[in-house]
Parts: C-alpha cells; sequence; structure tokens
C-alpha cells in the first residue's frame, strides 16, 4: 500500500472518529459531558433541557442550513443539535408584570449605545449560567443609562446629580432594586443604603440584602 493511499485512510478514519464523537455528545445520555460549570443559586436541580431546547430540523437539516449560510445563501445560521438559550426560556420561569426593567424596554433605539456596552436586552448579559456568580457584570453598571439623570425634585440627601459628578455608581443598588422585586420602600438617605459588601456578596452567590417580601417568585420548573 503506498504511502499516499494511506496518508488518504488516516484522515477519512480521523474524519469518521471526530464524526461519531460528535453525535455522541449530542445525545440525551451525554448531556452530562457538556456542562460548563456550576449553576446559578436556584438553577442546581434543573436538567440541561430545561433550557437548553432542540434546535428544529434535523441534523442534517442543520448543517445543509449553515452550509447555505457560509455560501451566503441565507442570512441566519443555525445551532446544530441544541439552540442557544434565549430571553423566553428564562421568562418561562422568571415574567414578572412589576418589572422596572424588562429586556424588551432596552430594543427601543434610544438604548442603542447601552447595548453595545452591556447587552441589557439579553437576560444572560447579566445572568450568565455556569459561572457560578448570581450577576456576570459588574455592580456599576447603571452608568451604562443614567449618567446624563436630572430629577427636578431629588429626594435623596446626597443629590442623585452629585453621585453622578462623583461616580459613585456603586451606590445605586444600595436604594434601587434593578427588577423592583421585593416589595421595599427607596430609601432617602445614604448612610442607610445596603452597604456595597453586602451587595458583592449577593452578586457573587450570598442571599439577597433587600428588605421586604419577593413580590413575585420564579415558577418552578416541571418536565412536561
Amino acid at each position: 500500500m503506498s504511502y499516499r493511499r494511506k496518508h488518504k485512510q488516516a484522515y477519512f478514519l480521523g474524519g469518521i472518529v471526530s464524526l461519531v464523537i460528535v453525535l455522541v455528545l449530542l445525545l440525551p445520555s451525554s448531556r452530562g459531558f457538556l456542562k460548563n460549570g456550576p449553576m446559578l443559586p436556584g438553577h442546581e436541580e434543573l436538567e440541561c433541557s430545561s433550557c437548553h431546547k432542540e434546535e428544529q430540523g434535523s441534523f442534517r437539516q442543520q448543517i445543509q442550513a449553515n452550509i447555505q449560510y457560509l455560501l451566503n445563501n441565507r442570512k441566519n445560521a443555525v445551532s446544530v443539535g441544541l439552540r442557544a438559550v434565549a430571553n423566553s426560556e428564562c421568562i418561562e420561569c422568571h415574567e414578572r408584570p412589576n418589572d422596572r426593567h424588562p429586556v424588551y424596554r432596552f430594543r427601543e433605539p434610544k438604548y442603542l449605545e447601552a447595548r453595545k456596552n452591556i447587552k441589557a436586552d439579553k437576560c444572560s448579559a447579566c445572568h450568565s449560567e455556569h459561572k457560578r456568580k448570581r450577576m456576570s457584570v459588574a455592580i456599576n453598571y447603571c452608568m451604562h443609562c443614567h449618567d446624563d439623570l436630572i430629577l427636578k425634585e431629588d429626594p435623596v440627601d446626597v443629590s442623585h446629580q452629585q453621585l453622578i459628578k462623583d461616580k459613585n455608581w456603586s451606590s445605586c443598588l444600595g436604594c434601587h432594586d434593578y427588577h423592583g422585586n421585593h416589595d421595599m420602600k427607596t430609601e432617602v438617605k445614604l448612610k442607610n443604603a445596603i452597604p456595597l459588601p453586602d451587595l458583592k456578596n449577593y452578586f457573587e452567590r450570598g442571599s439577597h440584602p433587600y428588605p421586604g417580601k419577593i413580590i413575585t417568585k420564579a415558577k418552578k420548573y416541571e418536565k412536561k
């Protein structure tokens, strides 16, 4: 057998082995091999299929669609096997009618610059799974939308304009609950705000530091 023929056979065998490995990993029984890290607090008991849904079409159709995308014959690529987690999966459990910052709000044109910095129109931009932390962004994220905030009658003893001037963005969440999901009154004295160490602990994985009861609890995921 010639060297060239052996070389071709080796490439062919390697391609077959690689394809088999990919196919095996896409099987439901192999999902455990694909875990990327610890879950968010409260998600520990969820299965992969709770958030990761099957992409439409067969495996062959998904491959064909991506080939057409590479050939510029279609606008978008598709996932192979499982599709990327979208807001719709999050909202299945976390929909809140009282949400002060719903993700759809940030799709307005005026938030274009903010979306470039923080992608606030996507749940996963702030709550990225498999990173253990409850929040995957810095605690000063309010600056991306409120750097020009002006209040005619500012109720806080240290004005918002002064806080903005001092770039004291880490103080915002000491008085404000971003999603408004706790039954609490907004603090008007900065000295009574939630301490920054408590907020950082909450961002990492600790218990929430906000006073008052939770208004809307997350729905418990049930297999269908």
